[in-house]
C-alpha cells in the first residue's frame, strides 16, 4: 500500500482519473448533503471537496444510497449526478462553474446512472417511475440543448448510456427495463429500439464488434443487438 486515504461519507462511485487527479463522489448524513471529491493521485491527499446539494433526499435501496454516480471529466472539467441532487459542473481546480435541477427522481430504488460527455454536450439518463427522460445539456453552461423523453417503468434510473460508433454515425445506446434504444448524440433523437427480454434494465450496454451486448438484471436472458 502506497497511500490510504479515509474519505467523508458514503459513496458507491467508481474514481475517475485523470493526470494526478482522481475524483469521487460521497453523501452525508442520508443522503440530505452531496458532496464532489478530489484525490492527490501521487499521495491521497483530499485536494478539494464541495458540497454540491443539500436538501431532503429522495427514496433510494440500503444497498444503492446517494452516491452511485460515477463522474465525467474532460481534463477541464468534471461533471457529477446525484439524482434528485441534480447534475453539477466543477473545474477540475474545484471550482463550481454551473448546477442543474433535472427533477424529483421518484421511485424507490435511487439512481446510479453515469454522465457521459459527447463533444461540447454532457448526456444524462434521467429514468424515474415519472417524468423519466434523456437529457443534452451544453457542458460549459448547463443548458439544455435536447431532451427525449423514456418510458416511466417501476424500475429503471440506473444504466449509463454509451456512445457506440456505428460506422455512418455515432448512437447513444441505453438499456432499459423494457428495451434496449439508441439516440443521436447531437438532437437526442431516437433513432432504434429492440426489445429486450424479462428484467431490470439496469446493466450497462457493452460495444464490440459491431454490436452492443446486453443483460437484464431480473431474470433476463444475455443477448446482442446489431
Amino acid at each position: 500500500i502506497v497511500w490510504k486515504t479515509a474519505l467523508p461519507g458514503a459513496g458507491q462511485s467508481s474514481p475517475v482519473v485523470w493526470g494526478d487527479r482522481i475524483f469521487l463522489t460521497s453523501a452525508l448524513d442520508k443522503g440530505k448533503k452531496r458532496i464532489v471529491i478530489c484525490v492527490d493521485r501521487k499521495d491521497g491527499k483530499i485536494l478539494w471537496q464541495d458540497q454540491a446539494w443539500a436538501g431532503t433526499p429522495e427514496l433510494s435501496h440500503w444497498m444503492n444510497e446517494w452516491a452511485s454516480a460515477t463522474c465525467a471529466t474532460d481534463g477541464e472539467r468534471v461533471f457529477a449526478f446525484f439524482g434528485k441532487g441534480g447534475l453539477h459542473c466543477y473545474s477540475v481546480e474545484g471550482k463550481k462553474v454551473w448546477s442543474r435541477d433535472l427533477g424529483v427522481f421518484t421511485g424507490e430504488w435511487g439512481t446510479s446512472a453515469c454522465p457521459l460527455i459527447v463533444g461540447d454536450l454532457v448526456i444524462q439518463n434521467c429514468d424515474a417511475t415519472r417524468d423519466a427522460c434523456i437529457i443534452g445539456v451544453d457542458k460549459k453552461t448547463g443548458t439544455t440543448v435536447w431532451k427525449t423523453p423514456r418510458p416511466d417503468l417501476p424500475n429503471g434510473g440506473w444504466s449509463s448510456p454509451v456512445l457506440v460508433d456505428a460506422g455512418k454515425r455515432k448512437e447513444v445506446v441505453v438499456n432499459g427495463e423494457t428495451a434496449v434504444m439508441a439516440y443521436d448524440p447531437a438532437d437526442g433523437k431516437l433513432l432504434w429500439k429492440c426489445k429486450s427480454f424479462a428484467g431490470r434494465g439496469e446493466p450497462t450496454v457493452v460495444p464490440a464488434n459491431g454490436r452492443v451486448f446486453v443483460v437484464n438484471g431480473l431474470a433476463g436472458d444475455i443477448y446482442a443487438v446489431k
